[in-house]
């Protein structure tokens, strides 16, 4: 069943708490007992109504009530204040900028006192009603007004009552009205949330409740019988007597049953207000509204229980966070690494490519330094061959190196072949501390592994302390694998680059070599047509070219202009007239070796033919001077005596 019960809009009380700051939590105070006094009276009144005063007694009991009532009120509203001094004052100092100074010492007190409030108000409310109201007047009633007991009892239960109501109305009233006050100096921090909830337990309230509810209940009726039983054997009829008592009993009953079902109704919304609250919150929190709080709206433990909750929901937005952050970090990193790998892969000059990687690495990562280090020939130094900044080139100019020991996070990661991190730079006992690099806070060193050679090192270096993870290192790794494999393949593009530089010029001298002393030997040229007087327009000369190297040159004229498509085409057959005579004089040549080659087989057959030196003398003389075409061949043996000189 739905409770149509609802408390005062929240407005109401917001504006107050803006318009009076500090002075709300009197006002409330003072609102409260005016209306609490106004709900008890009218039963307390029938309860001593049984005492059957004069009218000079009930006059003078009115009057000693409410002079006690208002002594015992002023003297709430001063401890009202001393318990809650800090509180009003947060509050007046929100009032007047508008927002709580952080870190303010008041902080943790004056949560306590706002959250603590309402019981000590209660107890409070009922040491005054019955120290400064209830004793005194009694003891008014039964010397100054000279009372029979019967009748002091009467007034005793009637002051019990009133007590009890007020105190169960004032504890649960303030419980709500203060609530604009509790959210406006809610800590931040949640521990002191938790340690500054100094509400009465549920257990306990429920308990006290009924308790008030009993005892308000017995304490109205029960006098009620005892009064018409005294009347009756003092000589009242009876019948007129059971009339009064139905009435008397009925009247106080309704009276009794509408205050319980009252304070029933706001307990049981208090009580489960926050739990309904606390299911609205979980649904958008399933729905993935993780940026959804609780109010903390009780001081029990319904409010630990919303401060809790706000904590794990704190504690899962902020993991949320922090995933949807590394993973926004960890596909930047990718990316960086992708443009890097795709950087350097197009770069196949070495000094080039790592000045692009320390500046991508710089630019792409916002860390404070970058720099290389390769291998030198000796295999002992780590040589600087590029870094960011103005310090990179201030040490690039002194030709700044560190050597291969444990003395360094470059030269340790390049020895031991495996990255080096410093989380805290003040703290590494290994690296080098560079006077040029005075704002580095945390360092990460990593070699350049090409195969099984290590190049050299990739350094990074930032101006926030821990800033590189264990993810970092991977990145990093992955990356410094990426340009040493470029710094390899450029190597490697270099080398071949040059043999290639040197074949194409041994195959340029040679065919030089080679066109020249065929030129020597013979004229190569060859015309057609006849000469005439034409214009530098009409000739056209195009060159021999092969290999890079002119072998000679086509000289044409012409009557008219030589067109573009005309002079392309000459160029055209150029070349590949440059590429047929290589190709006859490879033949040529390539023929008159295989002719060399035949004639020396034929006459080292005949030679091995004959068996004896003259023989051999002879047919070698003879051989030779004939494929040779000379007139004489002369061929002498002798031994050189020792000591002579080789060559006489």
């Amino acid at each position: 069943m739905k409770n149509n019960f609802s408390f005062p809009q929240p407005k109401i009380f917001n504006r107050l708490l803006q318009q009076r700051g500090g002075y709300y939590i009197i006002i409330v105070l003072v609102a409260m007992q005016f209306f609490t006094i106004l709900l008890v009276a009218p039963i307390a009144a029938l309860v001593q109504g049984n005492a059957r005063l004069a009218s000079e007694q009930l006059s003078s009991t009115i009057i000693a009530t409410i002079l006690l009532s208002l002594i015992s009120n002023a003297i709430l509203l001063l401890l009202s204040w001393r318990m809650s001094r800090n509180a009003f004052g947060r509050l007046q100092e929100w009032k007047e900028n508008g927002k709580l100074s952080p870190n303010d010492p008041r902080e943790k007190l004056a949560w306590r006192e706002i959250t603590s409030l309402p019981w000590r108000y209660g107890l409070a409310v009922m040491i005054t009603s019955v120290a400064i109201v209830l004793i005194p007047l009694i003891l008014y009633q039964a010397f100054a007004l000279r009372l029979e007991t019967d009748q002091v009892i009467y007034n005793v239960f009637g002051g019990i009552i009133g007590a009890l109501a007020i105190v169960t109305t004032s504890s649960i009233g303030l419980e709500r009205i203060l609530l604009p006050a509790r959210e406006i100096l809610l800590p931040d921090d949640f521990e002191t949330q938790i340690s500054g909830v100094l509400g009465v337990n549920i257990l306990w309230k429920l308990l006290i409740f009924v308790l008030a509810l009993i005892s308000i209940g017995i304490l109205t009726l029960s006098p009620l019988g005892y009064r018409e039983i005294v009347e009756v054997v003092q000589g009242m009829e009876a019948d007129e007597a059971l009339r009064e008592y139905q009435a008397q009993s009925l009247l106080l009953a309704i009276g009794v049953l509408a205050l319980a079902a009252g304070l029933t109704a706001i307990v049981a919304r208090i009580f489960a207000e926050p739990f309904q609250l606390l299911v609205e919150i979980f649904k958008k929190v399933e729905s993935g509204e993780l940026y959804q709080r609780a109010r903390v709206i009780a001081t029990d433990e319904a409010g630990e229980l919303e401060v809790h909750f706000n904590r794990m929901i704190a504690q899962l937005e902020g993991l949320q966070t922090s995933l949807e952050q590394q993973v926004a970090e960890r596909t930047a990193q990718l990316s960086a690494v992708n443009e890097v790998g795709r950087s350097v892969s197009a770069i196949l000059d070495p000094d080039e490519l790592i000045v692009k990687v320390v500046n991508l690495i710089t630019n792409r990562f916002g860390h404070y330094y970058t720099a290389i280090f390769l291998v030198d020939a000796t295999g002992k130094w780590a040589e600087l061959k590029s870094a960011t900044g103005e310090a990179g080139r201030v040490l690039r100019e002194s030709r700044h190196r560190l050597a291969l020991d444990s003395k360094s996070m470059v030269g340790t990661a390049i020895s031991q072949r495996e990255a080096r991190i410093a989380l805290d730079v003040g703290t590494e006992p290994v690296r080098f501390n560079n006077p040029l690099l005075p704002y580095t806070r945390s360092e990460i060193a990593l070699p350049l592994i090409a195969g099984d050679r290590v190049l050299g090192a990739l350094d990074v270096q930032s101006s926030r302390e821990a800033a590189f993870g264990p993810s970092d290192i991977e990145t990093f790794q992955n990356m410094a694998n990426q340009v040493a494999i470029a710094l390899e393949n450029a190597r490697l593009f270099q080398e071949i680059n040059l043999r290639l530089h040197e074949l194409q010029s041994a195959q340029r001298d040679y065919v030089r070599e080679a066109w020249g002393s065929l030129a020597k030997l013979e004229s190569l040229e060859y015309g057609i047509g006849e000469v005439t007087a034409a214009t530098s327009e009409n000739t056209l000369q195009v060159p021999l070219a092969l290999r890079d190297e002119v072998i000679g040159q086509i000289n044409i004229e012409s009557a008219e202009v030589w067109s573009p498509e005309e002079r392309a085409w000459v160029e055209s057959v150029a070349t590949q007239a440059a590429v047929a005579l290589e190709n006859a004089r490879l033949m040529e040549a390539n023929r008159a070796q295989a002719n060399l080659d035949r004639t020396v087989t034929e006459i080292t057959t005949k030679i091995w033919s004959v068996s004896t030196v003259d023989g051999i003398l002879q047919t070698a003389a003879r051989e030779i001077g004939r494929a040779l075409n000379l007139s004489e061949t002369v061929i002498e043996l002798g031994v050189s005596e020792k000591g002579n000189d080789a060559n006489e």
